[in-house]
């Protein structure tokens, strides 16, 4: 089985520098040619699927459905691929969230990823819903050869990505998931584990458009 990875286009939440979370954002112009100029990357490189699923939040329905919409298909509704909910900080720029909630701007990096202290999804259950997920997704194309697509955003994205590759699961792994990066898993049996390969990570830039992001801040 294969996974390819998509992160959402921009969105007017990532526009503002907005904590996003489960608040449902819409792509920005930028956002639509982001994932129109995936598309034609995906087709120019000969990469096709047999099954591509979505978180139901718009940013990254919509991105879903220009990949699908240009090959005559629609996107499968996956509600685990929802981005981690921040609780009280969605919504707020980096500097409010400095102001309103300085425990949060002053944590450590190995800290980051649990909210649950501000009223939104901890650690332990974000990790829990990424299992789930993951032994699903086993159950319906482990032993097929499908290749996936996961239309999702970078909190989760990034959350299951490092459980596929990693053995332990490390808490923290950097990588940067930008505005409509493509990241391709290989899923093989190694000596006994089902363990995914990281075959290629990409982003926007290297397909001709642009990112429109700054200084990137996990799990905006």
């Amino acid at each position: 089985m294969d996974i390819l990875f998509v992160r959402h286009g921009e969105s007017e939440g990532n526009a503002q520098e907005r904590m996003q979370g489960l608040s449902d954002y819409p792509l920005t112009d930028r956002g639509r040619e982001q994932a129109r100029r995936l598309s034609v990357w995906l087709d120019a490189h000969g990469l096709s699927w047999e099954r591509l699923y979505a978180s139901p939040l718009k940013r990254a329905w919509v991105t879903a459905e220009v990949l699908a919409g240009d090959r005559g298909g629609t996107p499968h509704p996956e509600p685990d691929l929802r981005e981690i909910h921040a609780g009280a900080l969605e919504g707020l720029t980096f500097e409010e969230i400095a102001a309103r909630h300085p425990r949060y701007a002053e944590r450590r990096i190995t800290e980051l990823g649990d909210f649950a202290e501000f009223g939104g999804e901890s650690y332990e259950s974000v990790q829990s819903r990424a299992r789930g997920l993951r032994e699903r997704l086993e159950v319906a194309h482990r032993n097929t050869g499908d290749r996936v697509v996961l239309v999702g955003h970078g909190g989760l994205n990034y959350q299951l990505l490092k459980m596929l590759v990693c053995e332990p699961v490390p808490r923290v792994n950097i990588v940067r998931m930008g505005n409509c990066s493509a990241t391709l898993v290989r899923m093989r049996e190694r000596r006994g584990s089902y363990m995914g390969e990281l075959v290629w990570h990409v982003p926007v830039e290297l397909m001709g458009g642009t990112s429109g992001e700054g200084a990137a801040r996990l799990f905006r």
